[in-house]
């Protein structure tokens, strides 16, 4: 019998970076698309993001992708604008073996990874900035600022 999978299991932020082929350039783009995956979800209540000056932001993301950076994961490089995020070659095998797993273990995981996949098809080559002025982000930033959303 499946299991349920939540979020932190899934090691979403580094399943995004592989579906968008291993790197997204800039902040704004990988948070907004963060969020519009969640919300694509029906299970969305256990991921809050917070509402901020350019819309919805995951408050976990800075600590969660220096882990992946420290277990030579991920690179992230902020010395630059816009800031861009690599998965390596290690996290590419992680996503590889955790997606393979997961698919025969818990119940909802190959919908989690198609609706990922779709954010991210849809997401390539759009800036963060366009990306925000889609109706779901425009949404949330008509919510109070510093509001979870």
């Amino acid at each position: 019998m499946k299991e349920e999978i939540g979020d932190e299991e899934l090691h979403t932020r580094l399943m995004m970076l592989s579906e968008f082929d291993g790197e997204i350039e800039g902040r704004l783009k990988f948070h907004k698309s963060l969020y519009q995956y969640r919300n694509s979800k029906s299970d969305s209540d256990d991921w809050s993001f917070r509402r901020e000056e350019h819309g919805p932001l995951d408050p976990g993301f800075s600590s969660r992708m220096q882990s992946y950076e420290d277990l030579e994961m991920a690179d992230v490089d902020e010395d630059r604008e816009p800031h861009r995020f690599r998965i390596t070659g290690k996290g590419e095998r992680f996503v590889q073996g955790l997606s393979k797993g997961l698919s025969k273990l818990k119940d909802g995981f190959d919908e989690k990874q198609n609706a990922m996949r779709n954010v991210a098809s849809r997401n390539k080559g759009r800036t963060g900035s366009e990306i925000e002025k889609d109706e779901d982000v425009q949404r949330a930033k008509e919510e109070p600022y510093q509001t979870d959303v």
